[in-house]
């Protein structure tokens, strides 16, 4: 299979002592983590993303074993659900966060999913400004930018969602 310049994934990793979501951005030669999540939804949070993309035909299996799942994610939705792992960073209800992210994805809401993008890249850039000289991460979004947009985002779709029709 061929990739185009950019190539996003969601990795879903079980170890020891729990799981971790990575979320991927790169070439087959260079490949970056973005984002990594961790906790008691983790899975959760995953398995809805992976559902509702294969909803989509937006999500491939690279491969799939015990302790490691990968997926490819088709590139228009690559950077919507970066921004979408952002949102859902320490939620404590995920369950109403994956109810809108499939919405969107059904393209229920026109025009957010350009937004999520653009957060997306505002997470970014807000990290490398703010992370001059720190060795030692091992992916590209700060955890207190992530945090701090996390908290926008949910603001921003709480508001938003009221604007639209159900």
């Amino acid at each position: 299979m061929l990739y185009d310049e950019y190539t996003y994934s969601i990795i879903l990793r079980r170890r020891s002592r729990g799981s971790e979501v990575l979320y991927n951005i790169g070439s087959e030669s260079s490949i970056t983590t973005v984002l990594r999540l961790s906790g008691k939804n983790t899975d959760k949070v995953f398995r809805s993303v992976v559902e509702a993309l294969a909803r989509q035909g937006a999500a491939i299996p690279l491969r799939v074993s015990g302790s490691e799942q990968v997926y490819s994610i088709r590139e228009d939705l690559g950077p919507v659900v970066g921004a979408y792992l952002i949102l859902v960073r320490r939620a404590r209800n995920v369950e109403k966060w994956g109810k809108f992210f499939s919405e969107l994805l059904d393209g229920h809401y026109a025009g957010v999913a350009k937004a999520f993008s653009t957060f997306l890249e505002i997470a970014i850039e807000l990290s490398k400004a703010t992370s001059s000289g720190k060795r030692g991460r091992d992916h590209t979004i700060s955890p207190v930018v992530a945090d701090a947009l996390s908290s926008a985002l949910k603001q921003f779709v709480d508001r938003i969602a009221k604007v639209y029709p159900d």
